[in-house]
């Protein structure tokens, strides 16, 4: 009976023991498939912001390219946009 009871004590040690170690290799894959996907997020993130701010400095050049061209024209009428200055202005609709 004492051998019954050493080999279930024995059996339960070892399914505890296995049980304790494959939590703990499931947590370890588990945070390494958390920590990837954020490196991969940051990475996204990183280009998605190169692209937008390559985006604001080609419209801040263009802007300044038609403020500088609007500029350029003389004014004949001062009450009115001269017809070249509301072309420009559709365009940019």
């Amino acid at each position: 009976m004492t051998r019954y009871a050493l080999f279930l004590a024995l059996c339960v040690a070892l399914a505890g023991s296995i049980y304790a170690k494959g939590r703990v290799d499931g947590k370890a894959a588990l945070q390494a498939r958390y920590e990837a996907a954020q490196e991969a997020a940051r990475e996204a993130t990183a280009k998605l912001e190169a692209q937008r701010l390559i985006a604001q400095a080609e419209r801040d050049r263009l802007a300044r390219e038609l403020e500088d061209m609007a500029n350029a024209e003389p004014v004949s009428v001062p009450d009115a946009l001269p017809a070249s200055r509301v072309r420009r202005l559709r365009e940019i609709q």
